[in-house]
């Protein structure tokens, strides 16, 4: 084969390489025109998690797609996307080990310098000779499972933990571990009904009236509160106070334990998610939970899967420049 037929074949092959990647960003791109389930399928069976490099999961670019549109089977793909090439160091801080079960009770923490807990970077061997804080955690849920708080303790935090349901009174589990005997809403409200009494806040008002913390960064707010993230998290958003929070670990319920289901109903929950997403937080972790994994009927059909999950993010918006690392 002569220098001039191979110079013509690798300028073929080129222009064909060139027609067909164009031609894919452009299907990717106009989202009415997209075909999501066969996107789907490809990128399950090439086991991928990320389509053309964007922030996508299951093969839908979840900036575009319109969650009304999606399946069940959709929807769980987008809720076990876990995004971990977002953070290059995670690791999980807590968590008891339960004989043939799994571990409970751990949460994913991102270590990158940019996004890592304040005391955390004081810690390492120092980039600059910047004087660092001490880090600030909210912990909403304990149930007497104090592994994550003691962690984040030993990581040189000053934790806030909450829960109403425990029977115990404010104190301090530990020096640097603040108890509170009240819950997370999203209003401040006395909870009254057969079997509670509990006193609840919203998140912007235990933070500027109970605590006092107004202009602090909260490195990392764990909510494990059984269901009620769903109207916490909307005002949380709405309120300002993510502006204040650099992570965020929260256990989701995609349904409740008991009574019909819809999946208009999984499909609200799915757009409060995109919404802290479309805000600006980054997910890197997302573990289901052991012990979710039932039967559910949904739209009268049966559905057998988790319906809680771990998600964590990270806030783009609060990430550290290079002058600050």
């Amino acid at each position: 084969m002569g220098p001039n037929v191979k110079k013509w074949l690798l300028a073929q092959s080129l222009a064909i390489a060139v027609v067909f990647v164009t031609g894919l960003i452009v299907l990717s791109f106009q989202d009415e025109h997209f075909n999501a389930k066969n996107c789907f399928q490809r990128v399950v069976r090439s086991l991928s998690t990320n389509w053309f490099g964007q922030n996508c999961g299951g093969g839908i670019d979840w900036r575009f797609h319109r969650v009304e549109e999606l399946t069940m089977e959709q929807i769980i793909a987008y809720v076990e996307w876990s995004n971990s090439s977002s953070c290059r160091l995670s690791h999980d801080f807590g968590g008891n080990v339960i004989f043939t079960a799994g571990v409970d009770g751990q949460k994913a923490v991102c270590l990158d310098p940019a996004v890592r807990p304040e005391r955390a970077s004081g810690a390492w061997p120092p980039v600059t000779k910047k004087e660092f804080s001490e880090c600030l955690v909210y912990s909403f849920g304990i149930k007497n499972e104090w592994s994550f708080d003691e962690a984040m303790e030993a990581l040189g935090c000053r934790v806030y933990a909450f829960d109403p349901s425990m029977n115990r009174s404010r104190h301090d589990h530990t020096s640097k571990i603040h108890f509170y005997d009240l819950g997370l809403s999203d209003r401040d409200e006395q909870r009254l009904d057969s079997k509670t009494n509990w006193t609840m806040k919203s998140l912007d008002s235990i933070y500027h009236n109970l605590l006092g913390h107004g202009g602090q960064i909260i490195d990392y707010l764990k909510i494990d509160i059984e269901g009620d993230e769903w109207i916490v998290l909307p005002q949380i958003l709405s309120s300002g106070m993510m502006d204040h929070v650099r992570q965020m670990g929260v256990e989701i319920h995609l349904l409740p334990p008991t009574g019909s289901h819809t999946l208009d109903e999984v499909q609200g929950n799915i757009k409060t998610l995109k919404s802290l997403e479309d805000y600006g937080l980054v997910r890197f972790d997302s573990k289901f939970n052991p012990w979710s994994n039932d039967l559910k009927m949904i739209d009268d059909a049966e559905w057998w899967g988790y319906d809680a999950y771990e998600l964590v993010w990270y806030n783009s918006k609060l990430a550290r420049t290079g002058r600050e690392m």
